[in-house]
């Protein structure tokens, strides 16, 4: 038996005793998700970008996925983060400040100064 066999072999044994669809447990994806909203709320508060209300949105949402091993409820929760994800991305784009704005904003700062 090779190295690679082996390897295999055990994850495979490891995988039927504990079946999990996170290599984590509850505990610590509650708190990976309670930093998350915490983190992305607060950036939020400061800086007033969408995509960051969207992503303190998406984290507790994956939470469903402890209330029942229903492969139409994985599949719904993945979707659902998908969708989050590329709002995000879109968002990203779409809601950048513009500069010409912003340079005309403080040009007639400057000329009502003098």
């Amino acid at each position: 038996m090779n190295l690679l066999n082996m390897i295999s072999t055990i994850a495979q044994i490891s995988d039927a005793e504990h079946p999990s669809i996170f290599p984590f447990g509850f505990t610590m994806h509650l708190s990976l998700v309670i930093i998350s909203i915490i983190f992305f709320a607060y950036r939020f508060a400061v800086q007033k970008k969408p995509f960051q209300l969207i992503f303190a949105i998406a984290p507790p949402i994956s939470l469903l996925l402890w209330v029942s091993e229903n492969k139409t409820l994985f599949y719904t929760v993945g979707l659902i983060e998908f969708i989050l994800i590329l709002a995000a991305l879109i968002s990203t784009f779409v809601c950048k400040p513009k500069k010409t704005e912003e340079a005309a904003a403080s040009d007639s700062k400057k000329s009502e100064e003098k």
